[in-house]
């Protein structure tokens, strides 16, 4: 038998099962069983407690539809064991490559929401108490790790939890202290021959990437990294939900006023928090502003740091974009965060005063003179600025949309780019490229896309003892909602 210390596999799961109360005598039960070696230990661990625990067992398999003949001989697997053990089985056939194509889903993400809703279906028909999986140790070790790289934030970052509510029941995973190799060795010594999915070698995948390259070396480096980072996922989860209702308790004091798109919040109340609330207040406002689970759960820790640099800059006003078309203004002491209505895509050519203020449809621009000081180091400035030469401009200079076959020279890159281009790199949506402000010079070449480039300044071939600077300043009035963030334009 498998041992843990002097524990055999079955002593092992029950003593995790029964430390995080996870079963209970008469419960009913459905697992979720694929044929491979993880869910197949799953129900036969259930099998050999079933008359101790009084429990009524059933099982939902899915076919993917991915593997064509494999995928059905699979199903048909688990039917069999079922019938060979009284068990109650449902088989679903789902169809993920239809699914993909019709919400624009990746395969795995398209597999694992059909799964679930299957599962769900079975919960509710044999009216279970809880869904129970075969996530095992490494499973927790590779999603910990891939979550780390994603730069996950919030509860996220514990991993895979141990339970967590489903279907108006419950989700359990008791596997989360065994490694995969356990599982294997289990079903060996019970003369089960678990069925192979080939998928699970690609390395297009990328839990598979970690799981060959990176989980190897941890377990030469400790055999039992597996119950450390179970460990240390129960741990981070404990302290997640305690800064969390301590965050939540402090976030009317932070919020000045809330819509359901919009949050405007008082940014010196924010930051007199601790840091570590800080960060939290602003992941609890964007996930109550982002809707979608997509969106809630493609905001990261990269985009929390940049709301708190916002709120830390020195600069009275600023701004960030974010995922999605968000957007964060801060004007003084308030920022306001959410989604702003968009201007309409209509063409416009403005000339610039210089000096002075021109408004147009989706912002304005502050044309003012400063000093040589203040302009030897232009890209210090924030991306909403422009610095150069008066003098090494053609003039009139023009806030414009963009032309078909606009180029631009970027500073510090040889040769020129379609501003197209720009707009793609940047991730800029297709909607917004329409109304996004171009500054050109009277020859009409592009001199700078705020937030996205500064173009290159002819230098003059003699010095100029008579030099002004002059300095653009950026402030949007519409939603550009392109997913550029903030950052330093070049």
């Amino acid at each position: 038998m498998v041992r843990k210390g002097r524990m055999t596999f079955d002593e092992s799961v029950t003593q995790f099962i029964k430390e995080h109360s996870l079963i209970h005598p008469r419960m009913r039960l459905v697992a979720g069983v694929s044929g491979g070696a993880d869910s197949m230990a799953l129900i036969l661990y259930l099998l050999r407690q079933r008359g101790e625990w009084a429990l009524k067992l059933a099982v939902c398999s899915v076919n993917h539809g991915l593997r064509g003949a494999a995928g059905k001989e699979d199903l048909d697997f688990v039917a069999a064991f079922c019938r060979k053990h009284d068990i109650s089985f449902y088989g679903r056939t789902v169809n993920v490559p239809l699914y993909m194509k019709e919400t624009k889903m990746g395969g795995e993400t398209a597999a694992r929401q059909l799964r679930y809703r299957m599962f769900a279906e079975a919960v509710r028909l044999f009216q279970a108490d809880a869904l129970v999986l075969a996530h095992h140790g490494d499973d927790q070790i590779e999603t910990m790790l891939m979550g780390e790289v994603r730069g996950n934030v919030g509860l996220s970052r514990a991993g895979i939890p141990v339970s967590r509510p489903f279907a108006g029941r419950a989700l359990i995973r008791p596997f989360l202290s065994q490694t995969k190799a356990a599982l294997e060795t289990y079903c060996a010594e019970h003369g089960i021959h678990p069925r192979s999915d080939t998928t699970n070698e690609s390395d297009k995948y990328t839990r598979n990437r970690f799981r060959k390259q990176i989980l190897p070396f941890l377990k030469q480096e400790n055999p039992s990294v597996h119950l450390k980072f179970q460990y240390a996922s129960e741990r981070i989860a404990d302290d997640e939900r305690f800064l969390m209702e301590m965050a939540a308790q402090r976030l009317d004091g932070v919020v000045a006023e809330r819509k359901s798109c919009q949050i405007n919040l008082s940014v010196p109340d924010l930051l007199r928090s601790a840091l570590p609330l800080q960060r939290r207040i602003l992941h609890l406002i964007l996930s109550y502003l982002y809707k979608s689970k997509k969106m809630q759960s493609e905001h990261h820790s990269i985009h929390i740091e940049q709301l708190l640099r916002l709120m830390c800059s020195d600069r009275p006003s600023g701004t960030v974009f974010l995922p999605g078309g968000l957007m964060a203004r801060k004007s003084y002491e308030r920022c306001l965060i959410g989604f702003f209505t968009p201007c309409a895509a209509q063409p416009y050519d403005v000339a610039l005063r210089v000096p002075g203020k021109t408004s147009f449809a989706v912002g304005t621009i502050d044309a003012q003179f400063i000093s040589e000081k203040l302009s030897v180091r232009a890209e210090r400035t924030g991306p909403e600025c422009f610095i150069a030469d008066y003098h090494c401009l053609e003039k009139p200079l023009r806030v414009r949309t963009r032309l078909p076959g606009d180029r631009m020279w970027p500073s510090g890159m040889a040769g020129s780019q379609k501003v197209q281009r720009l707009f793609i790199n940047h991730k800029i949506d297709r909607r917004q490229r329409e109304i996004w402000p171009l500054v050109v010079d009277g020859k009409d070449h592009v001199l700078w896309l705020p937030y996205i480039r500064r173009g290159r300044i002819p230098t003059p071939a003699t010095p100029n003892s008579d030099s002004k600077y002059l300095k653009l300043t950026y402030t949007p009035t519409a939603d550009l909602g392109g997913q550029t963030h903030e950052g330093r334009s070049q």
